[in-house]
This record gives C-alpha cells, structure tokens and sequence, in this order.
C-alpha cells in the first residue's frame, strides 16, 4: 500500500551552497517545501547543481529532510529527452539489485538500473528511481521513505513557519550574485528600515498585539527597562508584554516597591502562566535593575537617557544592569531613538544587537565571514558607519519573518535580490 504522502506548499529557492564534511557544494537553485506524511508535517529542500559522478560531469540534486541530507540524484544519460535525475533505492543497508521485488510503496515510481541508465566508472548496477529534476513532490516522497525505512522520522514534532506561497516562486539563479556586496545588502536592509520609523504608516510603534502593553512601554521608564530584561530567550511579543501582566500582579510598577519586594517579584513572575522561562534570574535581574534605579537615578528610569547621552555613553550605563548585555543595551538605544524618539547625540556609536537572527542574516548574506560577535559589529560599523545600529532591526525583521533557521522564505525576503543566499553558513546559528 502507498503510504499517504502529501506536499502542503511548495517555493523555489535561489542558489545556496551546503558545507560536507571535505568541501562545499554549491547548488545553482532548488525548491523548498513543506509534506504532510504519516500525521506529521516535515520541512523539505531540494537543491540542484552539477558535479563529477561516474566519471563526467553531471547534474546531481540533495535533497534533505529536517535539514539532513537523504538522498542524491544524478542526471541520466537521457536528461535531454526526460529531464529527469536517478537516485538509488535505499530501504535496506544494501542497494537493491535488479532481480530483488520492488519495496511496494515505490510501486508509483519510474524505476531503472543506474548503470543501463547513468553507465559510467563505479555507477552500480541496482535500482534507482527516475525522477524529474524539478518534481519536489516526487523528491519529497523518495526522500521520506528513505527516512523512514531507516528510522530517522521518530524525533518529536516541532513548530515551524509556514513556506511561502506556490503562487510567488523566488528568482532564477541568473538574479542571483555569484559574490555578496555588503554595501548592496546593507543599502537593502536601510530600505526596509523606514516601515519601522514612528508615523511612516500614521500609526505609533506597536511591541506587542496588546495595546494596553504597548502603551505602557512606550510611556513608563521602568516598564521599558523592565521589557528589555525580560527580551531574552522568550519571543519579543512575550517579553514586552511581561511589565504589562507584573503590574496586572503585584498592583504596581514602582521602582522602589519593587526594590524592596524581592518575594513579591519572584511569586509574581513564577505565577502560572509563569512570565518567563528564567524564573529564578529573571527576579533577581528585576530587583536588582529597579535598586538600580532607586541608588544611581534617584527612582527615575527616564534619568538614565534623559540628558541627552551619547550612543556609546547610554549604551555603557544600560550595560551596568544586571541582566542587560551588549546585545539588549544596543537594541534598547536603537529603539529608544528609532521609535520613541529619544534625543540620544552620537548615533555613530551605536552598534547592532547580534542576537540569533541578525547572526543568521549577516552569515547568508556574507555580511559576515564568520559568527563572531565583535567581528559582525565591525562589520556593520564598517557599511554603514554614520548610524550602524541602523542595520540592527530590518536585520531582526528579515531573520524573523523570511530567513527562517530552517526553509528561508527566500522568494519573498527583502534582500532576495542582492543576497547570495548562503543558506548553510548559518547551520551552525542557535539562540545560545
């Protein structure tokens, strides 16, 4: 019986280059979907390009499941005429041989023997399906059955982003750079920026889908602080709502109550729905920032920027909380300029917030050469030295909502037309 395998959505991809552990492998396109098989739902990506198998230079695919690479093709002698690939049937640990039955579920598949249909130097003679280059739905199939005839489909089942839409396929290699431009990407990125700027669609900067949340940020200090605390290893949404649902808690956000309150803090932060996954730091962080408060600005957040500080000045006295790195202290001034427009002189110093999605959109887009995080500040200082943090959010937005970890949505993404799209430069990227 044919196990029921269905493709959910499907979209091209532009070129992208996967490291193996010897070299790297360039694939000129590919397609990226999303297949309904068994009851789950699994990320595919298929990618074409040309190398040397049986002894000349042919076309040869991957295609990978959850981001493991499954199953290769490679172009048959009659590509001309059938456009199609051949790939080896693998549901044992041994090829399958000419005069072994056909596993039941390929029963649906064009089958031939490699070496009658790819002959060349080591092209073994055992069964290969024939598959079109471009028939994602057929390299899906293949592609999971081989998963699960080896028992690789029994990790849990994770949330993902949807694809984009089959209706609006991404560009042809041809529009794709062979090398990055950095300041062609960084020019991209500052064009995505206006959307994000106070007032460029007549509305007032939205953090969370609540208003009442938003509001409050936007008009309490310390609940702004108390946000940029809280904005690390939960969604952005989660963690600016977070001072809106303490407050709903302990009755208040007052700098010292809360100072003096470190029970109270953490009954409230640990209460179902907890407010946070760091139940026990994230207290501890929140007294601290509001003694903070209370000793050094006299109990008036709005003291610590008030004065017309420099980039570089603001972001060192953000730094001196508890809790607040260089990465949230770079983001807290860029929005604190960019969209609650707080004089702050020098915004030459700012710098970007290298959090996991700016990572992955400086690596793909070779913005970077390596995932370090001084040397990505470096880099953008370097494109865009009048206002570097400038780059900061377009690159959150694009790493969020279209250079997703796992299938990018490169066909829709803002920068598709000046990345070069180094997908796997990334692999490596994670929240850590």
């Amino acid at each position: 019986m044919t196990p029921d395998i269905r493709l959910v959505s499907d979209s091209e991809l532009g070129s992208f280059s996967w490291r193996w552990p010897e070299t790297i492998e360039h694939f000129e396109r590919g397609y990226a979907a999303l297949v309904r098989f068994k009851g789950r739902e699994f990320r595919i990506r298929h990618g074409i390009g040309r190398r040397t198998v049986y002894g000349r230079p042919r076309l040869h695919s991957v295609t990978w499941v959850e981001n493991r690479p499954t199953v290769e093709g490679v172009e048959a002698d009659d590509f001309a005429r059938s456009q199609s690939l051949l790939s080896l049937i693998k549901v044992t640990k041994r090829h399958l041989r000419p005069t072994d039955p056909l596993p039941p579920e390929y029963s649906g598949f064009t089958v031939g023997v490699m070496s009658e249909e790819a002959p060349g130097r080591y092209s073994p003679r055992s069964l290969a399906v024939k598959i079109r280059l471009d028939d994602i739905e057929g390299w899906s199939r293949h592609a999971l059955l081989c998963s699960a005839a080896w028992g690789r489909l029994r990790s849990e089942r994770r949330p993902r982003s949807s694809l984009p839409a089959t209706t609006a396929p991404g560009p042809g290699p041809e529009k794709i750079p062979a090398r990055s431009d950095g300041h062609a990407v960084a020019a991209a990125l500052l064009r995505h920026r206006p959307k994000f700027e106070p007032g460029s669609t007549g509305n007032t900067p939205d953090f969370t889908p609540n208003a009442e949340a938003n509001e409050l940020v936007r008009t309490d200090r310390f609940a702004f602080l108390t946000a940029v605390l809280f904005d690390q290893g939960v969604p952005a949404e989660r963690a600016w709502t977070a001072p809106y649902l303490l407050r709903q808690r302990m009755g208040h956000l007052e700098p010292a109550r809360i100072a003096g309150d470190p029970e109270g803090v953490r009954r409230a932060i640990q209460m179902q729905p907890k407010l946070h996954r760091y139940i026990t730091k994230m207290p501890r962080w929140l007294v601290g920032a509001a003694r903070k408060v209370e000793q050094d600005y006299h109990g008036n957040a709005h003291a610590i920027w008030s004065d017309r500080p420099s980039a570089v000045e603001l972001q060192r006295r953000l730094s001196e909380f508890h809790g607040i790195g260089q990465k949230k202290a770079a983001m807290a001034v860029e929005i604190l300029s960019r969209a609650l427009g707080v004089p702050i002189d020098g915004m030459a110093g700012s710098d970007v917030a290298v959090d996991v999605h700016v990572r992955r959109v400086f690596l793909r887009s070779r913005i970077a050469d390596r995932d370090d995080r001084d040397h990505m500040i470096t880099a953008a200082r370097k494109l865009h030295p009048s206002r570097p943090g400038a780059l900061d959010f377009p690159a959150w937005d694009v790493g969020r909502n279209w250079c997703h970890a796992g299938a990018p949505d490169c066909g829709h993404c803002p920068l598709t037309h000046v990345c070069p799209k180094d997908i796997e430069r990334a692999a490596g990227v994670t929240s850590a």
